[in-house]
């Protein structure tokens, strides 16, 4: 399989796990050795921050991840993981954290991760449990987080039953 990584992994309906029901996850790196990734679309409150943060996933980390639009703030090589969205580091937090209203909500952090082993991402897409599209800086920094999945999600697989 030819690498995600760039791609907007979107769960299923029938995918049910809750740490992964309703996702929408950014796969930052995919390859024969594993696959890593930042649901996106799991807000978390946190108050006193100009940007929104996100619950990664269930892998815990004891820092913090950040995605931003601003090619600018990554110096002289940005890590750019698909068109216009790159990987932040400290000085991206900081700049988030003094920016104008306008700049910051073109950033997300995130606490925690997803990570798939060798071969378990491609067997759960085999399975049916995903389906991927392009990641865009436009869907990722101007759709609402909680309107991701509904916005994304395949039509035509009717949601399951929760009776």
């Amino acid at each position: 399989m030819a690498s995600l990584a760039g791609s907007f992994l979107i769960a299923r309906p029938t995918l049910t796990d809750p740490s992964f029901a309703r996702a929408v996850v950014l796969l930052l790196q995919h390859s024969a050795e594993g696959a890593f990734g930042l649901v996106v679309n799991r807000p978390v409150e946190q108050k006193g921050l100009p940007f929104p943060v996100c619950a990664g996933g269930p892998c815990q980390t004891p820092g913090l991840f950040m995605l931003h639009g601003h090619p600018e703030w990554a110096g002289s090589s940005p890590t750019e993981v698909a068109t216009g969205i790159f990987v932040g580091d400290n000085s991206c937090l900081t700049r988030a954290t003094d920016a104008p209203a306008g700049e910051a909500r073109r950033c997300r952090v995130f606490l925690g991760y997803a990570g798939w082993g060798p071969g378990q991402l491609e067997r759960e897409i085999a399975a049916g449990a995903w389906a991927t599209v392009p990641a865009t800086s436009e869907l990722l920094f101007d759709t609402p987080a909680e309107e991701l999945w509904p916005q994304l999600a395949p039509p035509r697989i009717p949601e399951p039953s929760l009776n």
